[in-house]
This record gives structure tokens, C-alpha cells and sequence, in this order.
């Protein structure tokens, strides 16, 4: 399976903000769009959708930015990518409303593709946000773009 560009930007979103979490101002939409080389209007339009889930926090205005309504120890990766992504039929035969493959009902890729997207499934929501971002306690005033620790 392969994320779709929106789900990719609200990780990146969601991470950002996990791991700017300590500092004293918060992060921007300009920020983030720099720092991953993304549209601003683009990951605008994602900030409002994923506020609009609950796990953002918008700020307008002069020390607005973007904050994390939940701890990210609480925002698990499988409930994100199940709410950002359209479409999880892998293959046509997922879809009776398109389905014209002759085999459908006769072999068992439908099911063990099922199984297999259940697994990848199961494994993000074993990983939240806190299990994917060390925090960066503080970034120089006017550092725009955030270098992440390595993980161990």
C-alpha cells in the first residue's frame, strides 16, 4: 500500500509539532511548508482537516501557530492514516461496485490481501507520534527549520 501525498504531508504535520513541542513558540504553517519544502496553501488546507479531527490546535495572528491538542504519546499512527486516506481497496475485487474480475470468489488473493492490510494496520496502531520524534527542547530564535535527533 502506498500513502497518498495528503497522508504523508499530516504525518509530517503532526511530527513536526510532536517534536517542536517544548519549545516556547510554536510552530507555523510557513514553517513547516519550509522546512519540508511543501505548498503553504497546501498544508494549510491540511492544518484545518486535521484541527478539525481533533488533534490540532490553531493559533492565528502574531505567536499563533500550530500545537498538538492531545499528547503525542496519544495520537496513534493506525486512527491518523484510517482518518487522511480515501481509499484502502488495494485491488478492484475489494470494491462490488466495480468488481469485474472473473476470478473473484474463486482464489484467495482478496482475502489474503485483507490480511495483509489488517497487519499493516495492526502495526501503526502499535506506534504513536511519541514513538516516532524525540522532542527538540528549543530552537534558536529565527531557526526555521528543524534538524530531528537520529533514532537509536
Amino acid at each position: 500500500m502506498r500513502l497518498t501525498q495528503w497522508t504523508d504531508y499530516s504525518l509530517r504535520v503532526l511530527m513536526y509539532c510532536a517534536a517542536t513541542e517544548n519549545r516556547p513558540t510554536p510552530p507555523t504553517i510557513s514553517e513547516i511548508a519550509q522546512a519540508h519544502g511543501i505548498s503553504r496553501s497546501h498544508l494549510t488546507k491540511i492544518a484545518m482537516t486535521l484541527a478539525a479531527n481533533g488533534w490540532l490546535e490553531t493559533t492565528r495572528g502574531r505567536g499563533g501557530g500550530l500545537r498538538l491538542l492531545k499528547p503525542a504519546n496519544q495520537i496513534v499512527l493506525g486512527t491518523v492514516v484510517r482518518q487522511t486516506e480515501t481509499d484502502f481497496n488495494l485491488v478492484e475485487c475489494f470494491d462490488a461496485k466495480v468488481n469485474t474480475c472473473r476470478l473473484d470468489g474463486l482464489c484467495l488473493l482478496k482475502r489474503t490481501l485483507k490480511d495483509a492490510m489488517a497487519q499493516y494496520l495492526a502495526v501503526l496502531d502499535g506506534v504513536t507520534l511519541a514513538d516516532l520524534v524525540a522532542p527538540v527542547a528549543h530552537l534558536p530564535l529565527g531557526e526555521q527549520v528543524i534538524a530531528l535527533p537520529p533514532r537509536a
